[in-house]
């Protein structure tokens, strides 16, 4: 019997690993950049200075931004080394200082920048600007976005690309009208000088724009007739009784305000902004009411305080009497059946003025839109033919001489061509001489 020896079988260890096997990364070694013709480093080794074959003699500074995991670059304009130390030093301060306050180390894009604009715009609503003016400036930077792209840094936007603006929103909209090129223009120039407050931006990057000269457009005013129908048509029984108890109850507050806005010359707006406490004293002479209404800055357009003085004062008698909110701080012109005493909405507003103007179809009749800003101007108009000094009732309407000459120019022309030519002299045969 031949016994059986075991052979010793000798493993070979293959190359790939089993799954026993533990993986062993190998440790990344950093490669020297080959590309730096020179190196140094300061501030406790924060920083780098190099120099590289493209940037010859200048020395360029780096830093690293654990925040952002990325390094920031900047030249710093200097052949001397310890020149180019200092620059270092100083982009070292200021870039921690920019850390230390939350403020963005690299350029923003240009998306960035309208957001935070817009967030600070939106912290003075209420004080310095109203709601629908934030909506506005955010819908003028939307153009601003299309033209320069969201994505771009603001750094990189070219300087001289603002001369193309204009025909970029004409190319877009070609029934845009000049003012509002020129309000979207103011718009982004107060959203660069905002940048550049921040230190996002240096002067240098405010963009400048070509003149362009706007021609006032003028609104006309209601015809006396027009203005008749429409009072007539909201006192009529058939208007102020139909639908229901809301209904009703906003049919009056309209009504009550177009008498307000005819006979007082204020704007839709401070209408709407209007509180008991700003309702002062209601007088009455040969011609009616008359009642003082002291506009507090934060409800006017221009945010300036003004006393306005107006006709039909009675009518805040009436609408005191029918009112359920009428203290001090209550808005006259109020969603009367709500439970909060808010103000009647604008939309409320704009349907029932558009059915009026549907069922009277003074709208047909008419090139332009009628809107409650032509009551603001029959009443400048009608004031202007009774003779009322210019100077005054521009203080009352809360706008400017310059205003007024703009808009009103050819009242002025009428009453002085009728004060020019009333008097006249005749011979013995009744001939004018002169």
């Amino acid at each position: 019997m031949v016994k059986k020896t075991k052979k010793k079988v000798t493993r070979i260890k293959s190359a790939l690993p089993t799954r026993h096997q533990k993986k062993v990364k190998k440790k990344r070694v950093r490669k020297q950049n080959k590309t730096r013709t020179e190196e140094h480093t300061l501030c406790d080794g924060e920083v780098t200075l190099f120099r590289t074959p493209v940037s010859g003699d200048i020395y360029q500074f780096q830093m690293w931004i654990s925040n952002e995991k990325k390094y920031i670059r900047k030249s710093t304009r200097k052949r001397d080394l310890d020149d180019a130390k200092e620059v270092a030093r100083k982009y070292w301060k200021e870039t921690i200082a920019k850390i230390e306050l939350e403020q963005p180390i690299f350029a923003l894009k240009a998306s960035q920048l309208v957001e935070l604009y817009l967030e600070s715009a939106k912290q003075d609503v209420g004080i310095t600007r109203t709601m629908g003016r934030w909506e506005s400036i955010r819908s003028q930077l939307a153009h601003y976005l299309d033209f320069v792209t969201p994505t771009i840094k603001i750094t990189d936007i070219g300087r001289n690309i603002w001369d193309g603006y204009y025909r970029f929103r004409r190319d877009k909209s070609s029934s845009v009208q000049d003012v509002t090129l020129r309000n979207e223009v103011s718009t982004i120039r107060a959203m660069y000088k905002f940048a550049i407050r921040h230190e996002y931006l240096t002067e240098r990057h405010l963009p400048y724009f070509p003149v362009l000269t706007v021609e006032v457009r003028k609104r006309r005013a209601l015809e006396v007739e027009e203005y008749r129908t429409i009072y007539e048509h909201l006192r009529s029984k058939e208007w102020s009784s139909r639908g229901d108890k809301k209904e009703q109850s906003q049919r009056k507050f309209l009504y009550w305000a177009v008498l307000v806005l005819a006979n007082t010359g204020m704007r839709f707006g401070e209408l709407r902004r209007l509180k008991w406490r700003n309702v002062g004293k209601i007088t009455k002479d040969e011609n009616g009411h008359q009642v003082l209404i002291n506009l507090e800055a934060k409800q006017t357009k221009n945010k300036k305080a003004r006393t306005v003085v107006g006709r039909r004062g009675d009518v805040f008698r009436t609408i005191d009497r029918h009112s359920n909110f009428t203290n001090s701080s209550d808005y006259v012109f109020v969603d009367n059946l709500s439970e909060t005493g808010e103000q009647l909405g604008k939309h409320v507003y704009y349907r029932m003025w558009n059915q009026m103007l549907d069922e009277t179809r003074l709208q047909e009749n008419s090139v332009e839109n009628i809107s409650f800003y032509n009551l603001r101007h029959f009443y400048a108009t009608q004031r202007l033919y009774t003779g009322v000094n210019a100077y005054v009732l521009a203080k009352s309407l809360g706008c400017g001489l310059d205003y007024l000459e703009n808009h009103y120019g050819q009242v002025q022309t009428e009453l002085m061509a009728k004060e020019l030519t009333q008097k006249v002299s005749r011979d013995k045969d009744g001939q004018i001489i002169i």
